[in-house]
């Protein structure tokens, strides 16, 4: 185990001891005991492969009771990546996993400083039964103690609650998201983005000046290459899933990816950038999602706000959702960034309308087309609907 100034990064699970995590629970449990740790092993969901995810049960005792704390603790893996994206830099990974560290570590303390109470997280010390649980009125993503890179071995490690031990869980296989889980989601992104709207405004500095978040040209031509290599194997596949699109085909083909990322002059805000079904996590009551938490935040970026949102839709809707519910998650949407933002704020998310929402979202979806490519998702009969009905609106 090799360490920072202050905490111990563990490089492996045989690290995680009670007297580390201890250290690691004691600035938002001050006074915990950790007696015990029982270390179950990696859960990694989906086809997550940027870090090892090591669950950890940990028992212990603050004033004068037994706690128990289900974590998880988020560490850098050297080896899997690789074998699936074998272009990739090991700084480039290391970039994107120190960007997770920043996001946890500085970005997440400075939105709940700018949250309404409404909205704010609230400590609790434990409950009745002995169990910690989270705090009553969470926000849209999972609680994270500790959050750092070790500056040798750059290993990250970032640990947080136990989300599968909440009865949240990511969609198998990807199935696509319903209307109310797309609700749920864009709700979630109200939050992050109005919230990160509120902190810029009360700092009156740019939010990438603020957190450094710039990229080196050799981790900008690593990314460049792995993305269009992903793109354009993604539009041959798309050719061969539909050999009567070649037009649609041709078009995609010319299509630089890269230009998804070009700057605008429009107002921008966090982004998740990054939300497909593998990272987003609901609950469940019976069939019907009650709350939902996004996960895995490594590629955060500085955007207008609706880059998450037709990400979403392109990557994780059926075209029934698209085409016939669209409007309504877009009004959910627009309703929750207002109250996030608040009434007392004079800023352009307040004076942003649901029409110029709308006609942004359709003027942006080409971007959410090339994300989709980006990710090589595969393609189905109703991504060809979507296309063909974002061709109508002449903006592909």
């Amino acid at each position: 185990m090799t360490s920072t100034a202050e905490i111990a990064i563990p490089q492996s699970a045989e690290d995680i001891t009670p007297s580390w995590v201890q250290q690691v629970l004691q600035k938002d449990l001050p006074g915990i005991i950790i007696t015990e740790v029982d270390v179950k092993g990696t859960i990694n969901q989906g086809e997550g492969f940027m870090s090892d995810m090591v669950a950890f049960e940990a028992v212990g005792t603050r004033n004068g009771t037994t706690q128990r704390y289900s974590l998880v603790a988020k560490l850098t893996d050297f080896k899997r990546p690789y074998a699936v994206m074998t272009k990739w830099s090991k700084d480039f990974h290391t970039h994107i996993e120190k960007h997770e560290v920043k996001f946890y570590s500085r970005v997440v303390p400075d939105l709940l400083s700018v949250a309404t109470p409404s909205t704010e997280r609230k400590s609790t010390a434990g409950n009745e039964d002995g169990e910690h649980h989270p705090p009553a009125d969470p926000l849209f993503f999972p609680k994270c103690y500790f959050a750092a890179t070790d500056p040798v071995s750059m290993v990250s490690v970032r640990v947080m609650e136990n989300l599968k031990t909440q009865g949240f869980s990511i969609k198998p296989d990807r199935q696509p998201l319903s209307r109310e889980e797309m609700m749920l989601t864009v709700g979630a992104f109200a939050q992050l983005h109005g919230l990160s709207h509120r902190l810029e405004l009360r700092t009156g500095k740019p939010l990438p000046e603020k957190y450094g978040w710039n990229v080196t040209v050799s981790e900008a031509t690593t990314m460049t290459d792995v993305t269009i290599l992903q793109y354009q194997t993604a539009v041959k596949d798309f050719a061969a899933a539909f050999p009567g699109q070649a037009a649609l085909a041709s078009r995609l083909e010319k299509t630089d990816p890269m230009v998804v990322f070009q700057d605008d002059r429009r107002l921008k805000v966090i982004s998740h950038a990054g939300c497909w079904i593998n990272n987003i996590m609901f609950k469940y009551a019976g069939d019907e999602p009650t709350d939902v938490r996004l996960v895995d935040w490594q590629s955060v970026l500085y955007q207008a706000p609706t880059f998450d949102l037709v990400f979403l839709f392109l990557c994780n809707a059926t075209w029934d959702v698209f085409h016939n519910h669209r409007d309504d998650i877009l009004a959910h949407y627009h309703r929750k960034l207002q109250e996030t933002v608040g009434p007392n704020e004079s800023s352009d998310l307040q004076s942003y309308t649901l029409q110029q929402l709308m006609a942004d979202f359709k003027a942006d979806c080409w971007r959410g087309v090339i994300i989709r490519f980006m990710h090589r998702i595969p393609a189905n009969p109703d991504v060809l609907q979507m296309i063909r009905e974002i061709q109508e609106w002449g903006v592909l």
